[in-house]
């Protein structure tokens, strides 16, 4: 009845309005969704330059602190630090965690009472650029060949808070290892963390100079490539592993 009272016209134009309000507002989201991956695309693209950048950036480091530690004196002056850090931990048995320590872990969640020891997990501190990524591949064969798991924090494999799970990494580690070459910022902050917790720590050093005296019989493993790498380091894990030192966590 009430569409007899309305005009064939009249319904024609209703139905035009309706038509284009509703190809608009089709238009409209079509727009908005092209411009929403548009901009996706342009941050992922941003992304992918600033790791390219960064890794250009840590490939200049790298070659830079290769050549100032291409002398051992001027190897010792650049990591005295850490050298010195690399004591014997025979303090560090029995001994429970500082505040301080188990204070920084509850700071990003982590209970570092309840974190147990894996007697087979390996971690390797290193930078995430491809420079070093045959270095790490000896690494990782070497601790698999000896029964370890090897991991290491790769922000690009790892989703999800990536220092959380570094923490929990070296804190669960029986051995950490730590590239050291390039002097890379990232690696000696965790260096320090491992070093807070007692952990049994082999420092990997690329040197092309004679091996510093008073640091042979630290556990620092000094290479030139990466046959001598393999070699060093499987002697200097047996080394560790023998020595029976063990971290109080548990």
């Amino acid at each position: 009845m009430l569409f007899e009272l309305v005009s064939p016209d009249t319904l024609v134009l209703a139905g035009a309005i309706f038509l284009s309000v509703y190809m608009l507002g089709a238009l409209a989201f079509w727009n908005s969704r092209r411009r929403e991956r548009h901009e996706m695309q342009s941050k992922l693209n941003e992304t992918a330059r600033l790791d390219d950048y960064r890794a250009h950036l840590e490939r200049q480091l790298l070659e830079l602190n290769m050549k100032f530690s291409s002398s051992e004196r001027r190897w010792q002056e650049l990591n005295h630090l850490v050298v010195a850090g690399q004591s014997n931990n025979e303090h560090y048995k029995g001994s429970d965690f500082s505040e301080g320590t188990a204070l920084f872990f509850k700071s990003h969640g982590l209970e570092l009472k309840k974190i147990r020891q894996r007697e087979d997990l390996m971690f390797v501190l290193t930078p995430f650029h491809d420079d070093l990524k045959d270095e790490f591949e000896t690494v990782y064969n070497v601790g698999k060949t000896l029964g370890f798991q090897v991991l290491r924090g790769d922000e690009k494999l790892e989703p999800g808070d990536i220092f959380r799970k570094i923490l929990v990494f070296i804190a669960s580690a029986r051995i950490v290892v730590a590239n050291i070459s390039g002097r890379n910022p990232n690696v000696f902050y965790e260096l320090g963390i491992a070093h807070a917790l007692g952990k049994q720590v082999i420092l990997l050093a690329h040197s092309d100079s004679q091996v510093p005296f008073d640091v042979q019989s630290k556990p620092i493993v000094f290479y030139r490539d990466n046959e001598e790498l393999a070699k060093n380091l499987n002697a200097m894990v047996g080394r560790t592993m023998l020595s029976g030192r063990m971290n109080p966590l548990g």
